[in-house]
């Protein structure tokens, strides 16, 4: 986690945007850490048909977060954007171009010695003519979608100890010890780390090796990038907001994007929970985002380790065909009736 500060950095970033079909409030803080190492970034087009965000988690450095906070969401939105106007684009279509997104940026990355010791995670978070959702994640940030009070997990965290991960790391000749990629990783997926992703490796383990010998003229194998031991390729997840919308007990009402020292002290459902309760009692969501900083930044504990990491936050409330005030006053409605209050 590196060297913390004896005192935590309570100052707190509120940034809220309302929009007419989707609005969003963001939050971050340094808390115990000695840098801000995270960063973020959200494009909204101006008719709403794209809007696009993205939390970057840095470690070793904050210079790594910072570069895809400048390019990263700005590329995959200004490709949305314009397949978008074309009107003829195919689901596949997204996906493609927010995996290449990301293969592009981290070996843009690569080429400059600034960033050989240092990386980061990256969630994007894509919603597409208030239809599809088109979450790519890369690293153990997170997002939720809230489907009538119920979290609906958009993507999964990338651990060394996940069999499919293990897998490809150890047939990059690379191990997995205490949980961490040769003892000092504990990520299998993120931007930069420049020293895990070794394109030349000669391993009898390697499937890929053995499958496609017969094209190598020397010992020494290249391995394509999603083959490295760290990896920057992104785990993709489509989600139809407006099928899900059709049943009132699935009806999407909000998504949360958020780095790990939010997942930390929070799991899907109670942050899901938080939310919705202090919606009910008539809270908005720069308060909501300032509770849930400070209750994390309570929760920091030397036994458990937990509470003492940047935090960075996004909640996205998704409300096409209202505006906010009457989002505020629906989930309000909604919740106090769940709970017989209403």
């Amino acid at each position: 986690m590196g060297q913390l500060l004896s005192h935590p950095i309570e100052d707190k970033e509120i940034i809220y945007q309302s929009h007419e079909t989707v609005s969003y409030c963001i939050g971050s803080m340094q808390g115990y850490r000695t840098t801000m190492e995270d960063a973020y970034d959200v494009k909204v087009n101006e008719d709403e048909t794209l809007a696009v965000f993205g939390v970057f988690d840095g470690h070793g450095g904050k210079s790594c977060a910072e570069y895809l906070k400048v390019h990263l969401v700005d590329i995959i939105f200004k490709q949305l954007n314009i397949i978008g106007k074309q009107g003829t684009t195919k689901l596949s279509d997204y996906i493609r171009i927010t995996k290449n997104a990301f293969f592009k940026v981290d070996s843009q990355l690569s080429s400059n010695k600034e960033f050989n010791n240092c990386g980061s995670t990256g969630i994007i978070s894509a919603l597409i003519n208030n239809q599809y959702l088109v979450v790519a994640n890369t690293g153990d940030s997170r997002c939720i979608l809230s489907l009538g009070g119920q979290p609906k997990t958009l993507s999964f965290d990338h651990k060394p100890v996940i069999m499919n991960e293990r897998v490809r790391i150890e047939n990059s000749n690379g191990y997995i010890k205490n949980n961490r990629i040769n003892e000092i990783l504990a990520l299998s997926r993120a931007f930069g780390d420049f020293k895990f992703k070794l394109p030349y490796i000669d391993s009898p383990r390697n499937e890929y090796i053995n499958k496609n010998k017969q094209y190598f003229k020397n010992d020494l194998i290249h391995l394509p990038p999603e083959l490295f031991q760290v990896t920057v390729e992104p785990e993709v997840i489509l989600f139809d907001i407006e099928n899900a919308s059709k049943n009132p007990k699935t009806k999407p009402e909000f998504m949360v994007i958020a780095c790990d020292g939010i997942w930390d002290c929070y799991k899907n459902k109670d942050l899901i929970n938080t939310i919705r309760h202090k919606l009910s009692v008539g809270w908005k969501l720069n308060k909501i985002i300032e509770f849930i900083l400070h209750d994390c930044l309570m929760m920091a504990s030397n036994y458990t380790g937990i509470g003492f990491d940047n935090m960075t936050i996004i909640i996205i409330a998704l409300h096409k065909g209202t505006d906010m005030d009457q989002w505020y006053e629906s989930m309000k409605h909604k919740v106090l009736t769940e709970k017989g209050l209403a």
